[in-house]
């Protein structure tokens, strides 16, 4: 009887250990395997992985509008929940109250810290800042803003509803890493980027439709042209020096979204993951730009109501990290949860030595 009452409280501390494990889904990955990155279905989360570390650190998209480049002049906006800013003429703040008339721009999906949408920023200049959408899709409105001063020691910026009210003046201190991430909403800085990561899934704002300056007068923004939807892509971490080699077995096949076309009737069985080495990242050559690997892993077919994707498993990433190791990594998948949703890429790696 004593065995038995043992035995019980050892499966028993088993299956707590096992509760703790899971609710830590960050911790402990094994180097080379395969990993699912939940963003969820409405991609209201930003995965970050750090390949070297085995390690994933999720972050909800909705905690910010702007980051402030701790190293340069940049700022971003957050295309992951539909962030984007419109430039009033006027060149005093009191004198903005609305946004009639106005286009909004949003980051490019690139990455590319010179043409995001607040590129030549100047200080002391309103701008109209569209805060996005929540998690639930609900629209949260706009602000109006300036940065009033800016420095190696920080930015001070203003903010406040088109009406005038809710001012806010405020002074925000750099952040350790690439970017200082800051809520307008809730007027704070946030915490987003891990110390240490290689490459982010996010969402990004993608333009559908025609751009609205090709359709003259009859061009409404956002009801027949620059339409914009969120779609999956994954930003390696540039800043860092991370860099990626693309191996496409048909690279010349053109990619779309004809379920048809040669390139979607290509299968992982073309794959050359399991023969790469060091020496074809140096042959291919590593591109240092955010979007190396980018939204090149897949494809939404049509008819894109039906919500199919096509994966493109037999393309292989070799990735350098900050640490210069070398991996090689492959998506595998986009559904997957208890519903098989969209928005939980899963991909395998593994690490090069030769």
């Amino acid at each position: 009887m004593k065995y038995q009452i043992a035995i019980i409280f050892l499966f028993v501390g088993l299956i707590f250990s096992c509760s703790e494990e899971e609710t830590e889904p960050e911790s402990g990955i094994e180097l080379g395997a395969t990993l699912t990155a939940e963003m969820g279905s409405d991609l209201s989360s930003q995965v970050y992985v750090d390949l070297s570390e085995g390690e994933m650190t999720t972050v909800a998209v909705n905690t910010w509008e702007l980051a402030f480049e701790n190293a340069g002049d940049a700022i971003r906006i957050n295309g992951a929940k539909k962030v984007a800013v419109s430039f009033p003429a006027e060149t005093d703040f009191a004198a903005v109250t609305t946004d009639e008339g106005l286009v909004y721009y949003y980051d490019t999906e690139d990455g590319k810290l010179t043409t995001t949408a607040l590129a030549g920023w100047t200080l002391n200049q309103p701008y109209i800042i569209d805060l996005g959408i929540d998690e639930n899709g609900n629209v949260l409105g706009k602000k109006k803003f300036m940065i009033t001063a800016s420095s190696s020691s920080g930015i001070s910026i203003q903010y406040a509803e088109l009406d005038g009210s809710d001012a806010v003046s405020t002074d925000i201190d750099p952040e350790d890493g690439n970017f200082t991430y800051f809520s307008l909403i809730n007027d704070e800085v946030v915490t987003i980027e891990p110390l240490s990561w290689d490459f982010v899934l996010t969402a990004a704002s993608v333009r559908t439709g025609a751009p609205c300056f090709t359709m003259g007068n009859a061009a409404v923004p956002g009801i027949n042209c620059d339409i914009y939807r969120l779609a999956a892509s994954v930003v390696t971490n540039n800043h860092s020096g991370v860099l990626v080699a693309k191996d496409d077995p048909f690279i010349d096949l053109e990619q779309n979204d004809d379920p048809e076309s040669e390139k979607n009737k290509q299968t992982i069985e073309s794959s050359n993951f399991d023969n790469l080495l060091i020496s074809d990242f140096n042959t291919i050559g590593g591109a240092e730009a955010a979007d190396a690997i980018g939204r090149s892993w897949l494809q939404i077919l049509q008819p894109h109501s039906n919500g199919i994707y096509k994966i493109y498993d037999f393309i292989t990433y070799i990735v350098q990290d900050q640490d210069k190791n070398y991996y090689k990594v492959r998506f595998l998948a986009y559904r997957g949860g208890d519903n098989a949703e969209n928005g939980f890429p899963t991909f395998e790696y593994e690490l090069l030595t030769e």
